[in-house]
């Protein structure tokens, strides 16, 4: 198999925080005068990605995929002290795949690749071709912006960042829904820029007319306790409703009602849309769980989630408040057997039998960014439809 230079080049797949391009080579020796050697992971036109590390006084390296506890690759060390290793090209690795590297047995975070930030620490990654990778690439078409704004929470006593998309559209005029997108455990409201691609992924489905021109808004999601290392999730569902969400509505060009607001998420933020959606009503017309759950957390019974009690009083409770009704798994993924006992108790309310109910599973997938690219893709092309009801 040979794969298309643009899911190898495009823009979209080799920018990293510091710029739009990959890594420059390694300058091995002297900072002006070295040696110059490509390192990291250098995908090639078959799809396969040699590994390459400098690590002249190491004794032995391997690199390991994260999401594939079956593929642990012991490097080799040629006479220069390059460590090198190839990962063939296998379907199921397609997509972004973070990327873990062992010196000596110790975990080691390479200089010269991407990286971004997961499981409480930075991680690289590699995107290894993904045919489907064309919704998320850079285009000739027009472009939205993305805005970040900073206000002082008095929810949680600290300054916080809220990142916006706003369509191409917005410079135009006129009024906006707004989807308020969340990101996953440990990570934070700049995932779905850096990893999930978003505003990429949405200028082209407006480019192509299969959504309705939103704007996107992602905030953090997680907050520490002061002066302990858990983690405080309460808050974020009050400075959401008390202060963000007034905050967009008091500054941008929105419709401020029900019928112009979604909220959706991955993993974790899937947690906080089931919880914060289904307890406001009110405030939602569509919510979209990626990659995660409708119960609060793994180990509750569905029933004895306080949110969902009200589902066994009223079945119907889904198809009477939302227009919207969305969720999306890798079939691959770990929590894949929660998907399918959360589906069991959906099927038996009959949730599945109203139109706005949507369930996606995409082959191959676990819980990564392959997953969750594609959740957004198919969930936005489903919501603020004209004519559904309000």
């Amino acid at each position: 198999m040979t794969f298309d230079k643009e899911l190898l080049l495009n823009r979209a797949l080799t920018e990293q925080v510091g710029a739009m391009h990959p890594p420059y080579p390694e300058r091995i020796g002297d900072f002006f005068s070295g040696e110059q050697t490509p390192t990291g992971a250098i995908v090639r036109e078959d799809g396969s990605v040699l590994f390459r590390l400098y690590a002249p006084g190491m004794d032995t390296a391997r690199v390991c995929l994260t999401s594939f506890p079956d593929i642990s690759l012991t490097m080799v060390k040629n006479e220069q002290g390059f460590f090198e290793a190839v990962l063939p090209y296998e379907e199921r690795l397609r997509g972004p795949q973070d990327v873990r590297f062992f010196l000596n047995d110790t975990l080691f975070l390479h200089p010269q690749m991407p990286a971004h930030y997961r499981s409480f620490r930075q991680v690289n990654f590699v995107e290894i071709p993904d045919p489907e990778s064309e919704m998320i690439l850079l285009r000739d078409v027009p472009h939205g912006q993305v805005v970040r704004e900073v206000f002082f929470s008095s929810v949680r006593g600290t300054w916080q960042r809220i990142n916006l998309y706003l369509p191409p559209q917005y410079r135009r005029g006129g009024q906006y829904p707004v989807l308020y997108i969340q990101h996953g455990f440990t990570e934070n409201e700049n995932e779905w820029i850096n990893m999930g691609k978003l505003p990429y992924l949405l200028d082209n489905l407006l480019a192509t007319s299969k959504c309705v021109p939103f704007i996107a808004v992602m905030c953090d999601g997680m907050e520490r306790l002061p002066g302990e290392g858990a983690w405080d999730f309460s808050s974020f569902s009050r400075m959401l409703l008390e202060e963000v969400i007034p905050f967009i509505e008091d500054n941008y060009r929105v419709i401020a009602e029900k019928k112009g607001r979604a909220m959706a998420g991955l993993s974790m933020g899937s947690e906080q849309t089931s919880v914060i959606g289904l307890t406001h009503p009110d405030v939602f017309c569509a919510l979209g769980l990626f990659s995660g759950f409708v119960r609060m957390d793994t180990r509750t019974p569905f029933f004895s989630c306080p949110h969902l009690r009200v589902l066994a009083q009223q079945p119907d409770y889904i198809a009477t408040h939302f227009d919207v009704f969305f969720r999306s798994m890798g079939s691959k993924d770990v929590y894949f057997p929660i998907f399918l006992e959360d589906r069991k108790h959906l099927d038996a309310l009959g949730a599945n039998r109203f139109d706005g109910y949507c369930e996606k599973v995409y082959e191959g997938f676990t819980h990564d960014w392959g997953a969750f690219r594609r959740g957004l893709r198919d969930f936005a092309q489903l919501i603020f439809k004209p004519n559904r009801a309000d």
